[in-house]
């Protein structure tokens, strides 16, 4: 690929930090939007190697005159509000920009007859309750609204791609972790929590300990995406195919500190809702083979929450 040049669309989470960087060693010049003004200004400061832009997604025009102008090689779809838990409440929100924005830009590249890549993050939300591993065309059964728009997504993607022939990827992500990571999540609050319990004896409160994820790192999680965006456009699982629940993760981390959790975790339930999925587990091995690409996960189970502990304990 002769130019490289990519654009991140919605570059202000974990996933656009790394991947922007990743790329920048890799030689390729990046621009990273963001529709926030306060964060386009903190990111600036924060970030000084990385350009950044503020940019509406909902605006055709916009995105025309920015495809036109940097004539990228790849698009990075990775805009979108991302909690399942907060898409309830924030039902439009959730979907104009997880699925109206990427349509967005489909429909610009269609219209502009554009050579570009086009990657959409999408998720294993979309799936709901599923006994088997996961692959991109198992039963997507969505159990709230973010999941729904991203599989909204996923078919805009697979249709364009399927009936003009577009370079269009979807890649379906798992559970990540970083040190970028809202300190919200469950991994955070897991870290946090056992070196809370070890400093102080605070108590650490979970609504359950049942669920079973593949939880990545996601410095390689970008790695992995960019191998398989060098194949041929295609829907793909982005994991690492091991699996923990919340309870083997809390264990590693209060044994960090060579503490009980059961001393310190209290649980609000002992069964999950409809709403959740115990367990979610992908083929990740079967898109290696297909696509004859090595991947090996280094960091994740003890080594991901030690790492993240660590981390905590410095900052």
């Amino acid at each position: 690929m002769k130019n490289k040049s990519a654009i991140i669309i919605g570059a202000t989470g974990q996933y656009g930090l790394i991947l922007a960087n990743l790329l920048i060693k890799k030689k390729y010049e990046v621009l990273s939007t963001t529709r926030s003004s306060i964060k386009l200004n903190i990111l600036k400061k924060k970030y000084p190697n990385l350009k950044f832009v503020k940019f509406n997604i909902y605006n055709k025009n916009n995105i025309k005159k920015l495809l036109l102008k940097r004539c990228p090689s790849i698009i990075f779809y990775l805009a979108g509000q991302s909690s399942p838990a907060l898409s309830f409440v924030k039902k439009k929100e959730t979907f104009v920009s997880n699925y109206q924005g990427c349509k967005n830009f489909l429909e610009v590249i269609h219209e502009n007859n554009l050579a570009v890549k086009f990657f959409n993050a999408t998720s294993s939300e979309m799936f709901g309750h599923i006994n088997n591993k996961i692959n991109h065309n198992s039963p997507k059964n969505p159990l709230n609204p973010y999941g729904e728009a991203k599989k909204k997504s996923f078919n805009l993607v697979k249709e364009y791609r399927d009936k003009f022939g577009m370079q269009n990827y979807n890649g379906i992500m798992f559970n990540t972790e970083s040190f970028l990571r809202d300190k919200n999540f469950l991994i955070p609050t897991i870290c946090i929590g056992a070196i809370n319990a070890f400093k102080k004896g605070n108590e650490l409160k979970l609504n359950n300990i049942l669920v079973s994820r593949e939880w990545n790192w996601c410095s390689e999680q970008c790695e992995l995406m960019l191998k398989f965006l060098k194949k041929k456009p295609q829907d793909f699982i982005l994991s690492n195919g091991k699996s923990y629940s919340i309870e083997q993760m809390l264990k590693f981390s209060f044994q960090y500190f060579n503490l009980n959790y059961k001393n310190f975790v209290k649980v609000k339930f002992s069964k999950l809702n409809k709403n959740e999925v115990k367990s979610k587990k992908s083929n990740i091995k079967k898109y290696l083979k297909r696509n004859n690409i090595k991947f090996e996960s280094k960091i994740y189970g003890k080594k991901l929450i030690y790492k993240m502990i660590k981390y905590y304990l410095n900052d």
